[in-house]
């Protein structure tokens, strides 16, 4: 059966974000695998800021407080390189390697983190007149700010991007596991599959067919129809697969009786909502038999110009003479395939102008709906 093939994103998420996640699906986060609670990355990046600047206070007001904080600083500055080796996953694959990489990393940690004190203090120790403690390691402390916020809130990180923006976005995975269940099984994922097929198919036909066909109204009618689509089949799929799980665990005749109800709902909604795809999905086929047509013609041009080549080629292998009206075949048949493309291109414009329409309506009924 068809299944969910590529992430759908909200309409109203910015364009820049949703090309940076776009390009880099994989770090999409499925529903099943998103954090229920934890610190978010804005968070992370407040406490990290906080944190190291209110030791770098510590470190001008208490100089007895460099013994600790120097230490302190190679530990957090070791984690975040083992950090940053795990979030890459290309080293560190279990905690064995997490410890091995510990041997280095500590040594290095320290070498790097004393070296650069000792050039700050060559730079910043005159003010050590000025305060109490040391003005050197206070500089680390504040630049640990600054790098460590700035690293995690920088513009276009993706994983950072992909854990905001978890409520802005669908995975195929989010329908189920494609080629492990029918069409029975995972009705939703069909319905939304033909949906994405026929926005991707819309996609195409503008690609192909260039300024004959004009769909630039309907694209984003349709991309937010996947989207609303998107959310009311996850619904519809949730609540079907909580019915299958009550009517499995039923202990009585009188339970499953009870959930007919319910169940008379979810065929019901199954219904509507296929009626709602078939409209879209339809308009998809028509720009898929367009594109198909217009690829027909481009071939059958093709052989209409390297006719004349095979028929010198038959000329000089043969002595008979080469008949004409095979020749003129092939321009028949480009002419043909023309008329055909075009025929095709205005039946996909016309039916994309009465789709925008339809979903116009549709906007506005919902809207009108949720108003009243």
């Amino acid at each position: 059966m068809p299944h969910p093939s590529r992430p759908t994103f909200d309409p109203d998420l910015p364009p820049r974000v949703a090309a940076r996640l776009r390009a880099r699906p994989e770090r999409l986060i499925p529903a099943s695998a998103r954090p229920s609670r934890g610190p978010t990355w804005r968070q992370g990046a407040a406490l990290t800021a906080t944190g190291c600047s209110s030791l770098a206070v510590l470190a001008l007001l208490f100089p007895a407080a460099n013994a600790l904080l120097l230490p302190l600083l190679c530990l957090g500055t070791t984690v975040a390189v083992i950090g940053l080796l795990c979030l890459r996953n290309s080293f560190s694959d279990d905690w064995a390697d997490v410890i091995m990489h510990a041997f280095w990393a500590l040594p290095a940690s320290f070498l790097g983190v004393f070296g650069v004190r000792g050039l700050l203090e060559q730079l910043v120790g005159p003010l050590g007149a000025v305060v109490p403690g040391d003005p050197a390691t206070a500089v680390l402390y504040l630049t640990a700010a600054a790098v460590g916020a700035g690293s995690i809130m920088r513009p276009g990180m993706v994983a950072r991007l992909a854990a905001e923006n978890t409520d802005h976005y669908v995975l195929p995975e989010d329908f189920g596991r494609p080629h492990h269940a029918g069409r029975r099984e995972e009705p939703e994922a069909h319905l939304f599959a033909l949906l994405q097929q026929a926005t991707d198919r819309v996609e195409e036909g503008i690609r192909v067919l260039g300024s004959s066909f004009d769909a630039g109204h309907t694209l984003p009618l349709l991309r937010e129809e996947e989207w609303r689509m998107s959310q009311e089949l996850l619904r519809l799929r949730s609540l079907r697969r909580e019915l299958l799980l009550r009517k499995r665990e039923a202990v009585s005749e009188k339970v499953t009786r009870a959930l007919a109800p319910q169940e008379e709902a979810i065929s019901r909604a199954q219904a509507a909502l296929a009626e709602r795809v078939a409209v879209p999905a339809g308009y998809g086929e028509r720009v898929h038999a367009a594109v198909t047509a217009h690829r027909e013609w481009e071939q059958c041009q093709e052989i209409a110009d390297r006719a004349a080549d095979y028929a010198d080629l038959a000329l000089s292998s043969s002595q008979d003479t080469m008949r004409t009206e095979e020749i003129d075949d092939s321009l028949l048949s480009v002419e043909a395939a023309h008329s055909v493309r075009e025929e095709l291109v205005r039946e996909a414009v016309d039916a994309g102008s009465s789709l925008s329409d339809a979903l116009r309506r549709g906007r506005g009924d919902g809207r009108a709906e949720e108003g009243g």
